[in-house]
């Protein structure tokens, strides 16, 4: 006979799992989403960085910045806070995909800081090829970062997902 705390316990994992569940839904639309803009980020990060004088350059580097800017700390927020933690807590859910995770957001952090500490449009020309270098280096990391959760991370957590669900019924 199952007591008050059992049922509790369990509609508390019904409800991270359903929780889980929405943001690896909204992460995956995400992820598509990100796509191109990376892909831009990446370009043009890597063409102000040899060409950092001039001002064209320089404003479309800004704006794929801010294209995938708040899209990403999201992003990067909703993996934090919800999905590598529920991850930890199963039992047999491989610790290296975590791993791999937090070191490439931790990557991707520290980048992003370097971006964020320029102004593509009033930094020296100095501060902008380093901008640019850290805006194509993170663009390759966040699409190394997508494709290992689409490939691996996201695939294994619908598996748990999945495991959960049918074994909360037996």
């Amino acid at each position: 006979m199952l007591t008050n705390k059992d049922n509790k316990n369990r509609a508390e994992k019904c409800a991270s799992a359903a929780r889980v569940e929405a943001v690896l839904a909204r992460l995956s639309r995400e992820d598509s989403k990100l796509g191109d803009r990376m892909l831009n980020a990446a370009v043009a990060g890597a063409v102000v960085a040899r060409q950092p004088a001039d001002t064209i350059l320089r404003a479309e580097a800004a704006e794929a910045w801010n294209s995938i800017k708040t899209v990403i700390e999201h992003h990067l927020n909703s993996e934090e806070d919800v999905v590598l933690p529920w991850a930890e807590s199963l039992e047999n859910f491989p610790p290296d995909l975590i791993l791999r995770a937090r070191e490439q957001r931790t990557r991707l952090c520290c980048l992003a800081r370097t971006v964020d500490a320029t102004s593509f449009i009033t930094g020296s020309n100095e501060e902008v090829v380093k901008a640019g270098t850290a805006l194509t280096a993170f663009a390759v990391c966040l699409d190394d970062l997508i494709d290992g959760e689409e490939r691996d991370l996201f695939p294994m957590i619908q598996r748990s997902l999945f495991e959960e669900s049918s074994g909360a019924g037996a």
